[in-house]
């Protein structure tokens, strides 16, 4: 794998652990971010018998500039350096119609999925720009497709990721940093329960709408990343790649 020393912010959502039991066999220095809940990344760095050598866990809102950038020289100054940010971090304030959000949860939902992505990507490719490294950024399916109508503002933040992806890749190339961006479409998620509160019934309603007549898992989303990750992914940069299933077909 291109880099052995790689932090995944939010690493301890559903796609986070699937990611960092594919990256653990072959990571020098493996950083899981978290925010609240650290438990599944303690039981898994317990099964998986990995030492403080190897695998460390840091913990951080990212609810600023500040905050993101001490995330990353936090893992830096652990591994020696940084090789590859995965940043998988991201909600939604509250579910509900546009017409409904306040002010407060239009920002909030920019600032979690717009702003930290920008700021944890700014600190990781300063730390880049000798020895270039991976960048690989969360956007959403939905975001070419005008996200949707009760979780407007992490769709738009989500498009504001994209934009990011491109311009970042483009001044990040003379110095051998790749920018790219995963776009999970319906993936089987905790979100789709306990966020949106969706029940068994609309989420098989959902999934009948993808060509391929399911929701992703978290593994299909996690190993489009280790690819990115490894030398396949050499000469891949700004792209934005969908893992839906097909779906908007």
């Amino acid at each position: 794998m291109i880099g052995s020393r790689v932090l995944v912010a939010g690493a301890s959502g559903d796609i986070g652990q699937a990611l960092i039991r594919l990256l653990a066999p072959n990571c020098a220095k493996l950083g899981a971010h978290y925010c609240e809940n650290r438990v599944p990344l303690d039981m898994f760095a317990e099964e998986a018998q990995l030492d403080q050598e190897h695998f460390a866990l840091f913990g951080s809102d990212l609810s600023d500039q500040e905050s993101c950038h001490r995330l990353v020289d936090s893992y830096a100054a652990w591994a020696g350096g940084i090789d590859a940010l995965v940043q998988l971090t991201g909600t939604v304030t509250k579910p509900v119609p546009w017409e409904g959000l306040s002010e407060d949860e239009w920002n909030a939902d920019l600032r979690v999925n717009l702003n930290g992505p920008f700021f944890l990507a700014q600190r990781a490719m300063a730390h880049m720009k000798v020895g270039g490294g991976r960048v690989v950024l969360a956007s959403t399916a939905s975001a070419q497709h005008g996200g949707g109508t009760n979780t407007l503002g992490y769709g738009v933040a989500k498009a504001g990721v994209e934009c990011l992806v491109k311009c970042l890749a483009r001044d990040g190339a003379p110095h051998g940093i790749l920018v790219n961006a995963v776009a999970p479409g319906f993936i089987q998620t905790q979100f789709h329960t306990r966020r949106a509160q969706k029940n068994a019934a609309a989420l098989k309603k959902r999934a009948e709408l993808v060509p391929l007549k399911r929701a992703g898992l978290p593994e299909d989303v996690a190993r489009l990343i280790e690819y990115l990750l490894s030398a396949g992914g050499n000469y891949i940069t700004g792209e934005c790649m969908a893992v839906s299933g097909g779906d908007w077909l």
